[in-house]
Parts: structure tokens; C-alpha cells; sequence
């Protein structure tokens, strides 16, 4: 058995580090990943995209990016707390359920198809 494997939710839960060395040891994997999100496509996609639009909507991206922190430490504060996924967390809101998956669990889905054609549009628009 792994040490995740125990009934007790606080048994996996570190002690925050102290130390300057420490808080960057765990800063490190967390700062990997970010860096690997951003790819070469939204670096060049998105610079081309404001130099062509200027400042014109820069305040959208501001709004965008406060309100994107807010849910994710909403929803990670969501998942410690209840050992659950946000995906499942987020299918046991009250509503319909259409299949296997509530309502809003479809509206994810294609608010996620229409972005993804979005993003398509902002790359062959540049």
C-alpha cells in the first residue's frame, strides 16, 4: 500500500516550509509546469495578436487573469477540503443530468469545443 492509501485526509498533508531554500524546492516543480503550458504557439500567437490590436482590450486580459485566480484557488481549496475532483465536484451541482454528466459538466464541454475553434481563428487570423 502507498502512503496516500490511508483513511485519514491530513496523513499525506507537509509542514510549509520555512527556509528560503525550502519555499524554492518546492517552488521549482510548480514553476516547470507553468513554463510548459506556455508553448511556442500562445508566445507567438498572442504577441502578434497584440501588436496587430494594441491596448484596445487589455484590460479584458487583466479582468481575466483576476478572476482565473480566484477559481483556482476556489477549486483547489474545494478539492483539498473534500478529497474530490473539481470535474466530479462540479457533476454533483443540482440540476439536470443529461447521460452520465450534469448539465454543467456539458456546458464545459462545449464552451471547450467553441474555444478550441477560437483559438484556431485567433492563429490563422495572425
Amino acid at each position: 500500500m502507498s502512503e496516500f492509501d490511508s483513511r485519514d485526509p491530513n496523513a499525506a498533508v507537509e509542514t510549509p516550509p520555512t527556509s528560503i531554500r525550502g519555499i524554492l524546492s518546492k517552488l521549482g516543480p510548480g514553476l516547470i509546469i507553468a513554463g510548459s503550458i506556455v508553448g511556442s504557439g500562445e508566445l507567438i500567437a498572442t504577441t502578434t495578436t497584440g501588436a496587430k490590436g494594441g491596448f484596445a482590450l487589455l484590460w479584458l486580459i487583466i479582468i481575466g487573469c483576476l478572476i482565473k485566480v480566484f477559481v483556482q484557488i476556489e477549486l483547489g481549496r474545494f478539492t483539498i477540503t473534500t478529497g474530490v475532483t473539481s470535474i466530479k465536484g462540479l457533476s454533483k451541482l443540482p440540476g439536470p443530468r443529461l447521460g452520465r454528466g450534469n448539465w454543467f459538466i456539458w456546458y464545459w464541454f462545449i464552451m471547450f469545443i467553441f474555444i478550441m475553434g477560437q483559438l484556431g481563428g485567433i492563429v490563422g487570423g495572425v
